[in-house]
């Protein structure tokens, strides 16, 4: 087994945004920082005009126009702009859309695409397929042309990741990107600034990142180390999600929130993730689910189908949530209950006459081959929505 480590270099936690940006910017002799940024924060608050005013330099450029699960017309709107501003970082402020588009952007300017065409390449579909580039790492130089320093202000957990999700609007479907160096170098998580972040989703990607976790321990491809990651990061979400819940001014909830998508997150790239991953992301594409939503719901139903090959995995996942008398997946939906989230497809609106759809197009997803559960078919994905239904 070989464990990967990423080119991230730092994560700083617990400190304000506008004292570690302007410090990041000299100590790494950035002159030209581009910054992406969510319309939430950028339309409803003050504090990105109160950060840039921190910087030591001038924004040469800014966008606000990425939306959930990163359109590859607005990623690619954002790497011409990026382009043309002469950026030397790209500085994300927001959720998993606007750093997996950072991503997206990074990919493109490392290996100098120009056309739509020739980023397609680098692709995976939902189905599968690839280009014929995609994952290929000896394609890249270990010379950086541009990276990013990330602010994350959700709990999904992208910044951890070398890999870029991206909807395909015209077909309804999330493609994937990939390359070795396309995590952000930095990471800054700043409790003060992430209070903005409306509570639902706040709380919905912290499932999501409580996902990663489950799904990465039950893999069977875990190791004693990942383990207890996966674990404590577990036992954190459990404790410290209902305080955050509770008063969004909690920011010893809110810095211990950000502290289990670290150790959540430290498997990305290293250990597949089963059905919930899979199935989700067909969900979120075809139905225009974020995805904190469908890990809210696919979760739970996927730990129930797979209950029969988990074992005293499904034990120790309780037991890290304190409810060690309960089977797994009835303490992962008990939690996600009592935050207010929803557990079922039919509170998120899903059309019932949909589900037959989603079966066959998620049981040929490459991640739902992965799970510890083997999946023969598309009844058994139809199995496992009926559980969520």
């Amino acid at each position: 087994m070989e464990f990967a480590y990423s080119a991230l270099e730092k994560v700083i936690f617990n400190e304000a945004s506008t004292e570690v940006l302007p410090r990041l910017l000299r100590g790494l002799s950035y002159k030209r920082p581009f910054m992406v940024a969510s319309r939430t924060l950028a339309e409803k608050t003050g504090d990105l005009s109160v950060l840039r005013q921190a910087l030591p330099v001038e924004v040469v450029g800014f966008n606000k126009a990425i939306r959930s699960h990163t359109p590859r017309e607005d990623a690619l709107e954002l790497l011409d702009q990026v382009r043309e501003s002469g950026a030397d970082v790209i500085i994300s402020v927001g959720g998993g859309s606007v750093i997996d588009a950072g991503k997206f952007v990074q990919l493109a300017i490392a290996q100098g695409l120009k056309h739509e065409s020739e980023i397609l390449e680098y692709s995976q579909q939902a189905n599968g397929s690839r280009g014929p580039k995609h994952g290929d790492f000896r394609l890249f130089s270990s010379t950086d042309k541009i990276r990013q320093l990330a602010i994350p202000t959700t709990l999904s957990g992208a910044e951890f990741s070398n890999s870029a999700g991206v909807l395909n609007s015209s077909l309804g479907s999330k493609e994937g990107y990939r390359g070795p160096r396309l995590c952000p170098q930095v990471i800054v998580y700043d409790p003060e600034l992430a209070r903005h972040t409306p509570s639902w989703l706040w709380l919905s990607t912290a499932i999501r990142s409580l996902d990663h976790a489950i799904e990465g321990f039950c893999s069977g491809q875990s190791s004693a180390y990942l383990d207890g990651h996966f674990l404590h990061a577990i036992t954190l979400f459990s404790q410290s999600l209902p305080a955050a819940s509770n008063s969004r001014g909690d920011q010893g909830a809110i810095n211990l929130n950000q502290q289990a998508v670290w150790l959540a997150c430290c498997g990305l790239g290293t250990v597949p993730h089963g059905a919930s991953h899979g199935i989700g992301y067909i969900l979120g594409a075809m139905c225009a689910i974020p995805h904190g939503y469908t890990s809210c719901v696919m979760l739970p139903a996927v730990l129930e189908w797979n209950a029969t090959v988990l074992g005293a995995r499904s034990y120790a996942i309780a037991d890290a949530m304190g409810q060690g008398s309960q089977d797994a997946h009835v303490a992962v939906k008990t939690l996600i209950s009592d935050l207010g989230l929803p557990t079922s497809l039919r509170q998120l609106d899903v059309p019932r006459y949909l589900l037959q759809q989603i079966a066959e197009r998620a049981y040929s997803h490459p991640v739902v081959g992965k799970n510890p559960r083997p999946i023969a078919s598309a009844a058994d994905v139809s199995a496992i929505l009926e559980i969520a239904w």
